[in-house]
């Protein structure tokens, strides 16, 4: 029994040590002067003469949020959404603007007369001598939309393009909303980081404490100085202090991992602090409140979405009414004998909608119910806003009191342990309650992390509630 004990202290001491050495291509230190704000430090080393290492970054919470902000695909993604929409808008502006484009084609006169409405090759020489012949003809043409969709000669601001614009303004907000979302998971990613990191360190203490415990009872069994039922319940807090450590191992080496994946990194090559950043004070309800209400990307979004309504309205009006167009060609034609003529021609059309059995009308009424319904949802929007902010601070509210009675028990613990280890010195039969009461204040310990980290994570939630219009982490 003895042996089989000593070769899981043994597999105990590896362990830790194996870990140590992840731990310091995990999570180190940061250096001073980035706590200060500013620009990350690279480091870059070189093995042998010819080996080169990736230079390593060390980002604080803030610099790694910026570094974010700058890199990832979905805000990048988001903000070519954004340029695309607004060219969208400019081509449709274009498009009611007069048009210039050249023609040239290849024709064929077959007959001695050109007889119709149109003949625009009147002035073509040769056609009356019931000659088949071929001809060439080139020139400028130009189109100009002088009443359509509401806008004349594009003087005016187009429906359509107000429309397009607006759809320009919902897709920048929308990707504001993109990014919160993104920032929020990084600063998720990071906290859980270095709570792993800090939870890691308490269950390694953990499980060796356990193991010591372990070893201690089985050795007062040996002597017949403790029972079976000691033994047993000594084995089974190893097993449940082992099952524990090497959880907390999993999760600093995956939590990392996800931080280095974020910024599109190597593991071993990103270096964070090791302590939760500090947070700034809560703002006046009210006030962030009112700001909230008319600055908070969705708040903006639904306004958008309400322009672009109304932008459709008018555009479904317009569409009632006649639409005007002027077009004029110059031609020049020539045969392959070098005989020319040209011609000038300008058309004025009016196209005036009579009958189409109801269909601009409805389009009409339609696009009315749907400007009603965007309005009612801004303001579904704003309240359901209200109520987010609400809950927000309520949960921040309930961690912090977590969070105090998390450090009250900690101290309990502490005190505990402290009296125990006086009392130790006396009488070496109080070291089973005393190894007792360190295992209960490592484990008061990771409950103290796990709350501070909740807090902390509340505060990034109230951020992204705000739309980011207030920062959680104080300057």
């Amino acid at each position: 029994m003895k042996r089989r004990l000593n070769s899981l202290r043994f597999t105990a001491i590896c362990s830790p040590v194996r870990l140590a050495l992840v731990a310091c291509f995990v999570l180190l230190p940061i250096p001073r002067q980035l706590c200060a704000g500013q620009t990350a430090a690279v480091r870059s080393r070189e093995r042998g003469s010819t080996v080169k290492v990736k230079p390593v970054v060390f980002l604080n919470l803030r610099e790694y949020l910026a570094t974010i902000a700058a890199v990832s695909p979905k805000i990048v993604a988001s903000r070519l959404d954004e340029a695309a929409a607004y060219y969208e808008a400019r081509s449709t502006y274009a498009a009611y603007l007069p048009h210039l484009s050249g023609n040239a084609g290849v024709g064929y006169i077959h007959g001695r007369t050109l007889q119709g409405f149109i003949n625009p090759f009147g002035g073509l020489p040769s056609s009356t001598d019931n000659r088949n012949l071929w001809f060439t003809q080139e020139g400028p043409s130009l189109s100009i939309p002088v009443y359509r969709d509401g806008s004349f000669l594009g003087i005016n601001v187009p429906p359509e393009v107000a429309r397009k614009r607006a759809e320009t303004q919902f897709v920048k907000f929308k990707g504001s909303l993109t990014e919160q979302s993104v920032i929020l998971t990084a600063t998720d990613a990071y906290l859980q980081a270095i709570k792993a990191t800090h939870v890691l360190e308490f269950g390694t203490r953990h499980f060796t404490l356990a193991q010591e415990e372990a070893e201690r009872v089985e050795n007062r069994a040996t002597s017949g100085l403790a029972t079976a039922e000691e033994l047993g319940v000594a084995r089974l807090l190893l097993e449940s202090s082992r099952a524990s450590f090497a959880a907390a191992r999993g999760e600093a080496v995956y939590s990392f991992l996800a931080v280095a994946a974020l910024l599109g990194r190597d593991a071993d090559t990103v270096r964070i602090q090791d302590s939760y950043p500090e947070a700034a004070p809560l703002p006046d309800f009210e006030t962030i409140a009112g700001i909230s209400s008319v600055q908070h990307p969705k708040v903006r979004l639904q306004e958008a979405a309400v322009r672009g309504a109304r932008a459709n309205v008018e555009l479904q009006r317009s569409r009632l009414l006649p639409s005007v167009t002027a077009d004029s060609y110059d031609f020049q034609y020539g045969d392959f004998h070098g005989d020319a003529a040209n011609q000038w021609t300008s058309v004025l059309s009016v196209h005036v909608p009579i009958f189409d059995f109801g269909e601009a009308y409805f389009a009409t009424k339609s696009a009315g119910m749907k400007l009603q319904a965007e309005t009612q949802r801004r303001l579904a929007v704003q309240q359901d806003l209200q109520k987010e902010l609400v809950d927000a601070v309520v949960e921040i509210n309930q961690s912090t009191g977590n969070l105090g009675r998390a450090r009250g028990e900690v101290v309990e613990a502490q005190r505990v342990v402290t009296r125990l280890e006086e009392q130790a010195k006396l009488d070496q039969a109080l070291l089973s309650e005393l190894n007792s009461a360190k295992l209960k204040l490592l484990e008061k310990k990771e409950d103290f992390e796990q709350a501070q980290y909740e807090l902390l994570h509340r505060y990034a939630l109230y951020q992204e509630a705000t739309g980011g219009q207030w920062k959680w982490i104080r300057r």
